[in-house]
């Protein structure tokens, strides 16, 4: 993954559904707000302050030539800062993840 600087910026992302089931309007979340992905940004109050239920879509918006956003499979591997292995890349500069199941879902920065 080239220079791999592991950047603080992360967002845990907690997905509820109701009756375990699809409910209601999809909500379109930029994570960061307006700033988008930024690691001097607060994201973990950001994600905290949100309500993700399935359906929902979080929107990544950052520098591609800078940085590629990763999630990672489990929270050992976020904790360890190890994104040798991700589940998924993500390397457009404006990227969309589906909110399809309920579950915690990790994501970090590295840079590109």
């Amino acid at each position: 993954m080239g220079g791999v600087k592991l950047l603080i910026a992360v967002v845990v992302v907690v997905v509820v559904g109701i009756a375990g089931r699809w409910a209601g309007a999809q909500v379109h979340h930029v994570v960061g707000a307006d700033r988008g992905w930024d690691p001097s940004s607060d994201l973990a109050s950001w994600s905290s302050a949100r309500i993700f239920t399935v359906g929902d879509k979080i929107w990544f918006t950052y520098s591609a030539a800078q940085d590629k956003i990763v999630e990672v499979k489990s929270k050992e591997e976020y904790e360890a800062c190890d994104v040798s292995n991700p589940i998924r890349m993500y390397t457009n500069g404006l990227d969309r993840v589906s909110l399809e199941e309920e579950g915690i879902r990790y994501f970090a920065s590295v840079e590109a």
